[in-house]
């Protein structure tokens, strides 16, 4: 798993169509019982820090669904994913981190918006 360096991009048209087609897969392969770290590896993406961002989205969102959408402790989606506690831990700071910073970019835009 790529250190969280909370890294934002604007996806090409070429990069969101990979970026979505690789996801699904990932997706996938967890609901068929792969470990996280197999689903991702799996997926062919020759950019590798492509690969890094989708890894990075793919852990959160299933971070998201899982754990505070279906209640599901941190402890058992790591076992679930057969990933370290400490990665699904870090990966949940970055997201709140994520949401954190849209919503201050969003304020910001609303707020200048008005002046």
């Amino acid at each position: 798993m790529a250190d969280f360096d909370f890294v934002y991009k604007k996806y090409s048209d070429e990069e969101s169509e990979i970026y979505d087609a690789a996801m699904k897969e990932i997706m996938q392969n967890i609901k068929n019982g792969m470990p996280f770290r197999e689903a991702v590896d799996s997926v062919i993406v020759e950019d590798e820090i492509l690969k890094g961002l989708i890894e990075d989205d793919a852990l959160k969102i299933l971070i998201a669904e899982l754990c505070y959408v279906s209640k599901i402790p941190f402890e058992e989606l790591a076992d679930m994913l057969k990933v370290p506690l400490n990665t699904i831990r870090k990966a949940n700071f970055e997201m709140l981190e994520d949401v954190q910073t849209t919503l201050n970019q969003t304020f910001k835009q609303k707020r200048s918006g008005n002046a």
